[in-house]
Order: C-alpha cells, then structure tokens, then sequence
C-alpha cells in the first residue's frame, strides 16, 4: 500500500472541500486493517468484524466535515467512531441473543479503558507490519535477516533456535535484529505521523 506523506487529516480536508471520493479511498485503505482488527480484539468474527469496519468508515465519511482538528486529535475522533459502532455491534448481538431466547449476557466487558488499550495494540501492530512490508519491499535487506528479525523481535523465539534453522550464528541473529530495528524507526516515526497516531 502507498501510504505517502499526506496526512489523514489533510486527505479527510480534501475529501469535503474538492467531493473527492479517491482521496476517501487512500482513507478507507489506511484504517480499514486497523478498524478489523479492533473489532477482532472486540470480540467479533472475521465477518462481523467485516460490517463493523464498513460501519466505521461509512459514519467517518458522513461526518467528515465535522471533524474539527483545532478541538481533537484525529486518532481520538476515529476511536470515538470506531468505539461506537462496536458498541452497537454488541448490543445489536445481544438484542439478537435475546429474541433467539439465549442468554443477552454480553461476553466482553465493555470499559472504556478496555476499548482504548484495544484500539492502542491495534494501532501498534497496524504501523509496524506495515513498516515491516515497506522494509522488505524497498529495501535490499536478506531476506534471511529479515526472517532472523522476525522470529527473535516478533514472535519472541530463542535466538539458538533461529540461527540454527536459519544456518546463521546467535551473533549474526542479534545484530540482524538491530540492523532492522534501526531500519524501522524511521518508517514507523513516518508512518505515525501520516496516520496521525500520536
């Protein structure tokens, strides 16, 4: 995905002023894997997580000329957004429940502190993999480094293990871990200011 250097609030500007739907396009391209995964984390299958993400973007578009960036963040008012079509979800799901005759006992806890920790991790693991794509993409990085950086940095295996399988030395593997790492600052400090996540 390219993400380029426009902020969202700029495209979200855009998008209002010129009735440009192309630039509510890259908006909906930015968010939407943020958006599924925070309705996942909520506790919602693949496919409702699917309606909700559609839900979000379609209120963020209707209200897009609302958002003001002089009494908010951006990443504030889309969590808002997000947060209360998830709300929805649930109580629609335990409405639903309920008529079925099952229990409308709702699974979650719905807290706010729960929602913005959720929407945070997502946000987080959103940036980073997309970092990680961009490094692997325009970068001549190895592969091999990049899987070392992968297995010890991400999914926190043991970096015997991974030098091993991978023919590499345990000191190959750590400062393939801190060659990537230094690479990826700059792509997440860029990316969260596009996405305008802090």
């Amino acid at each position: 995905m390219n993400t380029g250097a426009t902020t969202t609030s700029i495209l979200l500007r855009q998008f209002v002023q010129e009735d440009r739907p192309d630039l509510f396009f890259e908006i909906d391209q930015r968010y939407r894997p943020i958006l599924l995964g925070f309705a996942r984390r909520s506790g919602f299958s693949a496919e409702e997580s699917e309606d909700i993400a559609q839900e979000t973007l379609m209120r963020v578009a209707k209200s897009a000329a609302q958002f003001d960036s002089s009494k908010g963040r951006l990443k504030s008012w889309l969590f808002q957004i997000a947060r209360n079509c998830v709300v929805d979800a649930h109580r629609s799901r335990g409405r639903r429940r309920y008529w079925r005759g099952e229990s409308a006992i709702e699974e979650l806890a719905l807290d706010e502190d729960g929602f913005e920790a959720s929407w945070e991790r997502e946000c987080k693991a959103t940036i980073f993999r997309l970092a990680l794509e961009e490094l692997r993409a325009t970068t001549r990085t190895d592969e091999r480094t990049l899987q070392a950086f992968e297995r010890v940095a991400l999914k926190q295996e043991d970096a015997e293990v991974v030098a091993r399988e991978l023919e590499m030395t345990a000191a190959q593997v750590y400062v393939a871990k801190s060659r990537c790492l230094l690479k990826l600052r700059p792509i997440v400090e860029r990316l969260i200011q596009v996405y305008e996540l802090e």
